[in-house]
């Protein structure tokens, strides 16, 4: 997804809306609509934000489905649904989050965002580690958040 007009730092670019599925829901689902285990957004454990209906994923994809994952992204969560602009955003500019901002797990790709800081691989599990919990205060989602606080860390 491309900015088509400029965005100033903290701007609400896009929210989330859907329906809260379950793992077990997903995994059942997605063998005919594959999309229900890639374009999905994990809310809490075991629980994740999906479209109201699993055929809209075959079909055609809402243009805040299509957020690209970057280890240097331009957009950050706030809460659970709300995405906002991290940095001022230029018209041109791919519009771009940390997937790990919001999934702590089912989670596994090799990330080929280019940038100096690249994780790699991306799999849910940054939460573990202060400097990327420090790179990205102000942009975890309730569920990291809840995840870091459960596990003590």
């Amino acid at each position: 997804m491309w900015c088509i007009a400029p965005i100033e730092l903290g701007e609400v670019v896009i929210i989330w809306g859907g329906k809260v599925w379950t793992h077990r829901e997903i995994e059942e689902l997605a063998p005919g609509y594959p999309r229900m285990a890639t374009h999905i957004c994990m809310v809490a454990p075991g629980l994740f934000l999906g479209p109201i209906e699993p055929q809209h994923l075959a079909t055609d994809l809402d243009t805040s489905e299509v957020v690209n994952h970057s280890c240097r992204p331009n957009l950050g969560v706030q809460g659970q649904v709300v995405l906002v602009a991290r940095r001022a955003i230029a018209v041109g500019e791919e519009l771009t989050y940390d997937y790990e901002t919001t999934d702590t797990e089912g989670m596994w790709f090799e990330c080929r965002c280019g940038v100096p800081e690249c994780q790699g691989i991306i799999d849910g599990q940054s939460w573990k580690r202060p400097e990327w919990r420090e790179a990205n205060a102000g942009y975890l989602s309730w569920n990291v958040l809840e995840t870091v606080r459960r596990a003590g860390v």
